[in-house]
């Protein structure tokens, strides 16, 4: 068969394929080139055919493909297949797969079909996958799995070179508002924005990256001394110093809390110091907003020890475990006058714990609220119980923490519970700190006009360590104000104190309220606080919290408490 005949064959195979279809001679040179050139690489078929196929490929065609290819021109059997670019008319570039798959050997010519394949989609696709492997998509820094290879690579530097280097977990404080007021796309672009700040507060050979929601992790491989460190927290700092733009004029101020922890005193490996670097950061977190850590390792014993206590709160919780002791608050006379409610943690051996060794870790992980429902909800059955036996209607106060008072629907949870428990409302007395009123004043008057539309009483706990004075406390619905302890503690004998103590009683008094002493644990100080007219007292001298069926005796008992040594 001629060539011409070929040519002829071969065109009409060609002409629809979406392939480059190339007749190329033994020596380069392209013999014959199919349409789809026009399409794939923007030449006429005529612009190619004489040309050296080699004048048409891009750099990334190697001394060694070039080898290779032109062993298989001349081949009996062609194999080879390669990618590599080609250089379009315009003098961009094509990422193509090229194969020869046939040979040609005839009078007029001997070379090798070759066809070249457009794998420009599949090689953005590579890329997108190899990309979404190595970076978060969103802030377009290295992703945490990125970031723990860089740090392995340079524990085993820092080995070989005896180096120290540090290893930064950072979170921006209370993002969770940014996206709950202002949507979670505003967050985004908040992040993005946080993202491209610390990439420029940092040194070029440091390492930022993206760990997980607005939690950032950065490597800096060499640090030289203690200076370093504060310079370090400076920089990141500085990236939270101009408030972010977050569209229609507004501007968004944040801050960050940062955790670091030192190879190779806080970890031998990349996993061990983004864990501890991690437990600073929480440590930082839990004692306030901007602020910053270093790793101690007795930092993971009191996390280790709080998730403990943790997860055994939710266990407690839903068995029911928490239940209300009473403190018996006694008038001038000893008489029970009023009883004080307090939680107590039973746990399954009968044993019970007091409220400074779980109520901290309750409060930071939210189960308070729970817990200071399932009292409540026990307080006024009790109440109820002791009143249809029949029992004296001494009012029972309960504490209300300052964040279950910051419940929204707290009064109704509260009203749901007298309704169903049948107690006398007349009964309660609601607790409340200072600082609990102060965080959001108008909604908290609104709370306590609320209650006490129920029949319910307030009482101010803690008086004078908070925020709040008689002049403020004229204009609440207050009945009871509670004298801290602090100021019970130096009685009679410090000057100030006694000062104090009685012009809190004497303004309380002007004020129509009536005053309670707690803490009380000596005679001294009842005596003392007998002077000034103090309306109640509480504390160990007359009895120390009692679980109810104690509480229930003393009741039933009608007795004046005398106090401890009288």
């Amino acid at each position: 068969m001629s060539i011409r005949r070929y040519e002829a064959l071969f065109k009409g195979l060609v002409q629809h394929a979406s392939d480059v279809v190339l007749i190329l001679e033994s020596d380069g040179r392209v013999r014959f080139c199919g349409p789809s050139a026009r399409s794939l690489l923007g030449y006429a078929p005529e612009e190619i055919e004489g040309r050296d196929f080699f004048s048409l490929v891009g750099e990334g065609f190697d001394t060694e493909q070039r080898a290779m290819f032109s062993s298989n021109l001349v081949a009996e059997h062609p194999t080879f297949m390669a990618g590599f670019p080609m250089r379009k008319a315009d003098g961009t570039e094509l990422p193509v797969e090229a194969a020869a798959s046939n040979y040609l050997r005839n009078p007029e010519i001997v070379g090798v079909i070759m066809t070249l394949r457009d794998v420009s989609r599949q090689k953005k696709a590579e890329e997108r996958a190899l990309f979404y492997e190595y970076f978060d998509p969103l802030t377009r820094l290295p992703n945490r799995e990125s970031f723990v290879r860089d740090v392995d690579r340079n524990v085993s530097i820092a080995m070989n070179r005896g180096r120290v280097f540090g290893v930064m977990a950072l979170g921006l404080d209370r993002f969770k508002m940014v996206n709950d007021m202002y949507g979670t796309k505003t967050g985004d672009e908040v992040l993005k924005s946080v993202a491209g700040a610390l990439r420029s507060s940092f040194r070029n050979d440091d390492v930022v990256s993206r760990y997980r929601g607005d939690k950032f992790l950065a490597l800096f491989p060499d640090i030289k001394s203690q200076d370093h460190i504060k310079e370090i927290i400076a920089k990141a700092r500085a990236a939270f110093i101009d408030p972010i733009p977050i569209g229609l004029g507004q501007k968004l101020n944040l801050s960050a809390s940062m955790g670091v922890a030192f190879f190779p005193n806080d970890g031998k490996d990349a996993a061990e110091l983004v864990r501890n670097a991690e437990t600073a950061l929480y440590m930082a977190k839990e004692s306030g907003r901007d602020g910053y850590r270093l790793f101690d390792a007795r930092l993971n014993g009191e996390i280790i020890e709080r998730q403990r206590i943790e997860s055994d709160l939710g266990q407690a919780i839903g068995e029911r475990r928490f239940e209300p002791f009473f403190q018996p608050k006694v008038d001038r006379s000893g008489f029970i006058v009023g009883a004080e409610a307090l939680v107590r943690w039973r746990m399954p051996n009968g044993e019970t714990k007091n409220p400074s060794e779980f109520i901290d870790v309750a409060e930071r992980s939210g189960n308070i609220d729970r817990i200071g429902s399932m009292i409540i909800m026990k307080t006024c059955e009790l109440a109820a119980s002791w009143s249809a036996a029949g029992l004296p209607d001494i009012p029972i106060s309960i504490n209300l923490s300052p964040r279950q008072f910051g419940q929204e629907f707290l009064v109704d949870d509260i009203t749901a519970i007298i309704e169903s428990t049948g107690v006398d409302p007349r009964r309660l007395e609601f607790e409340i700190t200072e600082s609990g009123i102060m965080t959001n004043e108008r909604e908290s008057i609104r709370k306590l006009l609320e209650l006490k539309a129920l029949g319910a009483a307030i009482s101010i706990d803690d008086f004078g360590t908070g925020y709040s004075s008689f002049s403020k406390l004229k204009d609440y619905p207050v009945d009871t104000v509670k004298m801290d302890k602090s100021f019970i503690d130096p009685l009679p004998h410090d000057k100030k104190a006694s000062i104090i103590a009685s012009a809190i009683v004497d303004m309380a008094h002007t004020l129509s309220f009536s005053v309670v002493a707690e803490g009380v644990e000596t005679l001294d100080q009842m005596a003392f606080l007998d002077t000034i007219f103090c309306d109640q007292y509480q504390g160990y001298l007359f009895s120390r919290p009692v679980p109810q069926d104690e509480f229930r005796r003393m009741l039933a008992a009608g007795a004046a408490l005398l106090p401890s040594g009288a």
